[in-house]
């Protein structure tokens, strides 16, 4: 009889320990973080169900059938469910948990049966690596389906997460397909021979790289967040006015090298201290929180809303000529006052527009000539759009 340097339960207690280790820290890490993460606890909670199902696994022969067998997969699978659901979560959505506990109670009555009423490991393997396949491959789907989450890419947590769960699920499959083609040992998962040494000791890996995978993401969560407020208007949540004059500076060098025209449109609430005198702060913080909304869903996807301070605002629409812009402030001045009376009180806007030149020699010069048609909108009526000339002329 062939003697190995580990044996399954050695590796799946091992693993069990590891496992509460890293439920310990994921566990700190949600306690830690200074935003929340969604879906974080999910994911701690079926850390935790890991752990108890690799502790359960391992005590096979130690304790009930009924407890390491049932209980055992059954932790185990519902932590993947649990992982499956965080991720939903992360994204803004929700698992739809009928259907998952429906297999799971399927498959908790299929693993009861075929140990205690007519005793069969392969059965028991077929099922509970087939589901646990079925799930990993799902799960991954999940999180390729968002290849530009959180705004900046591809993260390195979903990268690591989802490629590890395609690893899990291959690991999983092939068990699944040698369990169903070929006799199992009579000691079922303890049973020493090679493949089931590779087997427990692959998923055991995998459970811990995944671990530290939705801790990844986790912390990719809270950097982009972070790095989110530093650049948006917390009001608002348009651009801040650092952030839009490092837009303007990049739309300026690629103005430079291609010859690619674009224009900003510099606008501000006409007699905005009004409406805060008159309805309070909190009604005016309303009318700049709609206007913003209205003009974002009124420009284009790659068009930039900022606030440029107080009650000004600028819209940065590259490539794009002086006809073109005007035609998108229009519709701006239109339709972006649009307002139930009954929430708030009714505004209006003046609009400054500017086209980029070559006599721009910094960002700043092209948003002082849209400023300059601004005060022009001003000066004659307000509630309405000036263009700007080329450059400004000192008097």
């Amino acid at each position: 009889m062939s003697t190995y340097a580990l044996d399954p339960r050695t590796t799946v207690l091992i693993g069990s320990i590891t496992s509460g280790l890293m439920a310990m820290v994921l566990t700190l890490l949600a306690r830690a973080t200074p935003l929340p993460v969604p879906g974080l606890r999910t994911w701690v909670a079926g850390a935790w169900l890991v752990f108890a199902g690799l502790l359960l696994l391992g005590l096979r022969d130690w304790i009930s059938h009924l407890a390491t067998v049932t209980l055992g997969n059954g932790a185990f699978v519902l932590a993947y469910i649990a992982w499956l659901a965080g991720t939903r979560q992360h994204f803004g959505e929700r698992l739809r948990w009928g259907p998952w506990l429906l297999a799971w109670l399927a498959m908790a009555g299929a693993v009861t049966w075929f140990a205690e009423v007519q005793p069969s490991y392969r059965v028991r393997l077929v099922v509970v690596a087939g589901l646990c396949c079925f799930i990993s491959v799902h799960h991954a789907l999940v999180l390729l389906r968002y290849p530009q989450a959180e705004r900046f890419g591809r993260t390195l947590g979903i990268t690591l997460t989802s490629s590890w769960l395609g690893i899990l699920a291959i690991v999983y499959a092939a068990r699944t397909v040698h369990a169903a083609l070929f006799p199992q040992g009579d000691s079922g998962l303890l049973t020493q021979d090679a493949i089931q040494i590779i087997y427990t000791g692959s998923f055991t890996v995998c459970n811990l790289l995944l671990v530290i995978g939705f801790a990844t993401m986790a912390s990719d969560h809270v950097r982009a967040r972070i790095e989110e407020q530093a650049v948006r208007d917390p009001l608002t949540g348009t651009l801040n006015r650092q952030a839009l004059f490092e837009c303007l500076e990049r739309e300026r060098s690629r103005h430079g090298r291609t010859g690619q025209p674009f224009c900003i449109a510099m606008l501000d609430v006409d007699h905005f201290k009004k409406i805060n005198d008159g309805h309070g702060h909190p009604v005016g913080d309303r009318v700049l929180v709609h206007l913003c909304r209205r003009m974002a869903a009124l420009v284009r996807p790659h068009d930039v809303v900022a606030r440029y301070g107080g009650e000004e605002f600028v819209v940065v629409m590259p490539q794009t000529r002086l006809p073109e812009a005007a035609l998108v402030a229009e519709r701006i001045l239109l339709e972006a006052v649009q307002v139930d009376r009954l929430a708030m009180p009714a505004f209006t806007v003046s609009i400054g527009l500017a086209e980029s030149s070559t006599d721009d020699a910094t960002a700043e010069a092209i948003v002082a000539r849209a400023d300059a048609a601004l005060y022009q909108a001003k000066a004659r009526g307000r509630n309405r759009l000036e263009r700007a000339a080329l450059r400004l002329v000192n008097a």
